[in-house]
């Protein structure tokens, strides 16, 4: 039962064309899931190098905040060695001149300081001496001054100077 003149020939049921288009349709999805998969990737990275990036500027502000500490607290020091380096100044500059009032024929055996007080131990030919020379220079310095004699079997005079510093009330500094 043949009912045309050519020989069947067999079709397909896609067309030469129609392969054409999938086969580029296909490549086309997979070049762009090859891309999507390397832009993923890469933005993977991308953010494992941010944290790491963040975690080291975090490390770095750490850092920095305990040098700051450790800065702060050296220029404390510095601070404060350089203030007792002052004190230290002026009390050598004191001594000096207090040693600069004692008179030749005053022997002075020792000397106490502290903070609002000066105590000298020493020996005097004479009372007068000691008055006269050394007594009135230190009651111009020091508000309070007050000295004991002890005869000694030579004639001289061992005395005990004490001499005190007191401090204004606060408010009355100015006055």
């Amino acid at each position: 039962m043949i009912f045309s003149f050519s020989t069947p020939t067999q079709k397909n049921i896609l067309s030469a064309l129609t392969k054409s288009w999938l086969i580029c349709f296909a490549a086309s999805i997979i070049v762009i899931i090859a891309v999507f998969s390397l832009i993923t990737f890469q933005s993977n990275q991308f953010i494992e190098e941010a944290n790491a990036v963040e975690q080291e500027i975090l490390t770095q502000q750490q850092t920095k905040a305990q040098l700051t500490k450790e800065l702060d607290y050296l220029n404390t020091q510095v601070q404060e060695i350089q203030g007792i380096k002052k004190e230290n100044t002026a009390l050598i500059t004191a001594l000096e001149n207090l040693f600069d009032l004692v008179p030749d024929q005053i022997t002075i055996n020792t000397i106490s300081l502290d903070q609002e007080s000066l105590t000298i131990k020493g020996i005097t030919p004479s009372k007068e001496l000691y008055i006269f020379l050394l007594e009135s220079p230190l009651k111009a310095i020091f508000s309070e001054s007050r000295v004991d004699f002890f005869v000694l079997p030579s004639g001289w005079y061992n005395f005990v100077s004490v001499n005190k510093i007191i401090p204004l009330p606060k408010g009355k500094e100015h006055e």
